[in-house]
């Protein structure tokens, strides 16, 4: 073992190819207060493995600009070097004269839009890097091919829902040429990720034998459920060509190429009662060859019975749930329900309204998994309680979900209308405390992790781009603590006390609790010491669904009949 370099604060660390240089980000000390290490400002520099002098690459501030949505943070990022380590690739705002004249970039402030670059630095690294392109919109991957020819650029602006793809000649860089330029709003159209490999230290795309193209793998959403693939795309932009298609009863991905023509590749292969497995696949050999045989780790949860359906709002929206019932259950027999909630954002009633569910996903595994309260005789619900345009029309569009959500629900069967809760974590969190505040559709709530006053997040918060300044009267109607007095069903309050998450910081959950509480309502307040955004320990996790299913026995399934109106949204 040799040590290189004097110890450090390291944020990230890339070897070269050729294995003569280190491209280390280190942060700039003392680290700032108040501020989480990701935004911490860091300096990069090239380390000769042989020894010698540091060549500075660029520096990068403390980011107290990432509460603004749009912007991508200042000085190099997304470095790498290219395949042959002959060069040093990374993207950066423009220069701002006045700085450091000894950086290879000089970043102090953000330039108009449309002024990201893709920066190259050649070997031996002696002279300036040199801008080599220019991109519509801030960087967020820079990805050489693995024969060295080309590199991959990928940039989007999320507040527009916008991405794009395009290649440029790595030895010769000149005009970009486009792959991909496409909303991000839907699914049905994406193209697939790009499949990559570590080659001697770098990730690179992944090109056919000929040179001419490459491979995606896409997650295959569409109307009738999720068909994943494995495409050979072109270069110069001709139709692809699909290679592997999963079948209707199964959800199979593509996960490896085991050569560059892609005639023999790995799957992950798995339905709603089996679990994931690798699969050995041929092109041309039929069914491919099980290599695993991970076992099922919960029997009782890949049991149930998982019935996706469609839904439509009162103003014709149609969108998409799964009902997930216990394995006895039978048609026209209600239950009591849990909603377990995350609404999604969308620009467009198209866009909402297409699919995003599959039948044949194996159970999840997750700490957070609300299908353990299946195996105790409820209805666990996930449906997509879509907000369509802008938050300014947040309250009364996850009235119309919820509404068009229970609706079907005990139209169905599924659901006891007078025996439904509602839960969620983190933004879910905000959103199911929002239900009983502008709802009485819902006996009760569990709401963990979560954001509940506006005004504490006001730098942009989720898919809002706009500050509290900008829209004052948003964040105020969105924050369910100011409508407290209007909470009805009793709220059960889950935070973790280490919750490092910036906008759901532990204060959010003690001041609602102190709000309830002191207007009389019947609220109770859980804190997990040692434990991040979400539960991870098991006793952590043992414990928070115990109360959970202790505080919905009494307040949803063994709840009386209720008097007078309910079950429908507030004015």
């Amino acid at each position: 073992m040799q040590f290189i370099g004097a110890p450090e604060a390291i944020a990230d660390v890339h070897v070269s190819p050729d294995e003569q240089w280190c491209c280390v980000t280190r942060f700039s000390l003392p680290a700032p207060v108040g501020f989480p290490v990701s935004l911490f400002p860091t300096v990069t520099e090239l380390w000769p493995l042989a020894g010698g002098a540091h060549l500075t690459v660029g520096e990068s501030p403390l980011n107290d600009r990432s509460a603004i949505a749009s912007t991508a943070p200042l000085g190099p990022r997304e470095l790498t070097f290219s395949s042959d380590g002959r060069a040093l690739w990374f993207a950066s705002w423009q220069d701002t004269p006045g700085a450091d004249a000894g950086a290879a970039v000089r970043d102090t402030t953000l330039p108009p839009p449309g002024h990201d670059r893709v920066m190259r630095w050649l070997a031996p690294f002696t002279g300036a890097a040199q801008e080599v392109a220019r991109t519509e919109w801030p960087v967020s991957r820079l990805l050489p091919t693995a024969d060295g020819a080309r590199l991959i650029v990928r940039e989007g602006y999320e507040p527009r829902r916008l991405e794009r793809e395009s290649w440029l000649d790595a030895r010769t860089p000149g005009a970009a040429v486009t792959l991909v330029r496409r909303s991000t709003e839907g699914v049905y159209d994406a193209p697939g990720a790009i499949v990559t490999d570590t080659r001697r230290h770098v990730d690179v795309a992944l090109v056919t034998p000929d040179g001419r193209g490459f491979w995606r793998s896409g997650e295959g959403y569409r109307a009738d459920g999720q068909r994943p693939f494995l495409d050979r795309c072109a270069f110069d932009g001709a139709r692809a060509v699909r290679v592997f298609e999963s079948d209707a009863a199964h959800l199979e991905q593509a996960f490896a190429l085991l050569d560059p023509a892609a005639r023999t590749f790995l799957t992950l292969r798995q339905s709603a009662t089996t679990p994931p497995n690798y699969v050995l696949r041929r092109v041309g050999r039929g069914e491919g060859r099980v290599v695993t045989d991970f076992t099922d780790p919960a029997p009782a949860l890949s049991k149930v019975q998982r019935i996706p359906f469609e839904f439509t709002r009162t103003d014709g929206v149609t969108l998409h749930a799964e009902a997930v019932l216990p394995a006895d259950w039978t048609p026209r027999t209600p239950l009591p329900t849990l909603f377990w909630i995350y609404p999604n954002d969308y620009r467009s009633a198209a866009a909402a309204s297409q699919n995003r569910t599959s039948p044949q996903r194996f159970p999840s595994q997750s700490a957070l998994n609300p299908e353990v309260l299946v195996t105790q005789g409820y209805a666990v619900i996930k449906p997509d309680l879509a907000i369509v345009g802008t938050n300014d029309q947040y309250v009364g569009e996850l009235q119309k979900s919820a509404q068009a959500a229970v609706d079907e629900c005990v139209k169905r069967g599924f659901s006891d209308r007078d025996r439904i809760a509602v839960a969620g974590h983190s933004y879910g969190a905000f959103s199911t405390v929002n239900c009983l505040a502008h709802t009485d559709l819902f006996r009760a709530g569990l709401a963990s992790d979560g954001a509940y006053n506006r005004t504490l997040t006001p730098f942009t918060f989720q898919a809002e781009t706009r500050s509290l300044w900008e829209a004052r009267d948003t964040y105020l109607t969105m924050s369910p603590f100011l409508y407290a007095n209007d909470i009805k069903s009793p709220l059960l309050l889950v935070h973790n006390q280490d919750d490092t998450n910036v906008g759901t910081n532990p204060i959010q959950s003690d001041r609602l609790f102190e709000a309830l509480n002191g207007l009389g309502k019947t609220v109770q307040l859980v804190q997990y010491p040692y434990e991040d955004h979400g539960p991870v320990a098991r006793e952590t996790v043992l414990d928070y669904w115990a109360r959970a299913l202790e505080w919905f026995d009494r307040y949803v399934k063994n709840a009386p009949a209720r008097t007078g109106a309910g079950g429908s949204p507030r004015p």
